[in-house]
């Protein structure tokens, strides 16, 4: 059996489209036609119903597809035992993650993973909050939210925290706020880090105590990065993680509000797809960055 062609018929199955799924993999479009051809000729069996430019798979198409992704999986599972037996745990390892954190990675993560793992090879997607959930082209992603998808893992939950800051620019325009109730009738950097239009800052003090603001502001950004930016000129209050901003602060280019007092507390997710054998290099990825987080 033709593992390449294999491995075309499980992506077009994704796809169900020709030009996208040669796009893809960039091949031609009649190599991939008569790659699936072949397929179904050494398998005496029909796997692709074709009905102008639409395409759907046939029941046998469905019967193959199941057995094809472990087939896969088997083979890529051999031959990283093999490659592990000759020179250590090595491969490609696609993470998919929002900008601030591949930049996290880059600074104070790569360096010393890349030291202990030389044959790892990293490959970055970096992804906005709408299509952070999408795996179409990474292996593992990093979320601060867990995506609503029965096939996905989810191995670690790591905690982070968010709190107010603002600029001395814009606290000598528009003053400082002394309780955090004031949140309301400033302007706040909205739509930051989320996959949806954020109107609203849940926070928790302290004490426990915990209360909605409903924010406004006339800068939105689903960038962290451009949060912290719109921040530092003056533009309004962002909800910024605090490890993002702490030189920040040292510097006196952002003020923690309400001496941190108010923040907003979540999780960051590392998630995978389900599979039969998980890829001793995914294993070790997320236990050194577990360790690296907590440090």
């Amino acid at each position: 059996m033709d593992i390449e062609a294999v491995k075309m018929f499980c992506a077009l199955a994704k796809k169900l489209n020709y030009t996208e799924t040669a796009k893809a993999l960039d091949v031609s479009q009649p190599t991939l036609s008569r790659k699936i051809k072949a397929l179904e000729e050494s398998l005496n069996a029909t796997l692709v119903f074709r009905r102008g430019s639409s395409i759907s798979l046939t029941p046998q198409g469905e019967t193959f597809l199941e057995s094809a992704g472990q087939i896969l999986e088997l083979i890529e599972h051999t031959v990283e035992k093999l490659h592990i037996e000759r020179k250590g745990i090595c491969g490609q390892l696609r993470i998919g993650c929002l900008h601030p954190m591949a930049r996290f990675l880059a600074r104070h993560f790569l360096s010393d993973f890349h030291e202990k793992y030389p044959n790892i090879q990293i490959h970055f997607h970096t992804l906005t909050p709408r299509t952070l959930n999408l795996f179409e082209d990474v292996d593992l992603m990093i979320a601060p939210f867990w995506p609503n998808d029965e096939y996905v893992v989810c191995r670690k939950s790591l905690p982070f925290e968010r709190c107010c800051y603002a600029s001395p620019k814009y606290i000598k325009k528009y003053g400082e706020p002394k309780f955090v109730n004031d949140l309301e009738l400033h302007q706040c950097i909205t739509q930051t880090n989320t996959p949806y239009v954020e109107r609203h800052w849940n926070l928790t003090n302290r004490e426990g105590q915990s209360r909605q603001f409903e924010v406004t502001g006339d800068m939105t950004t689903n960038s962290i990065d451009i949060a912290i930016d719109l921040a530092e000129e003056g533009f309004g209050i962002g909800l910024i993680p605090v490890n993002q901003v702490r030189e920040k602060v040292k510097t006196g280019k952002l003020i923690q509000l309400f001496n941190g007092d108010w923040s907003e507390k979540g999780n960051l997710y590392i998630l995978y797809k389900q599979s039969i054998h998980t890829p001793k290099r995914f294993k070790i990825f997320i236990e050194e960055f577990e360790v690296k987080w907590h440090s």
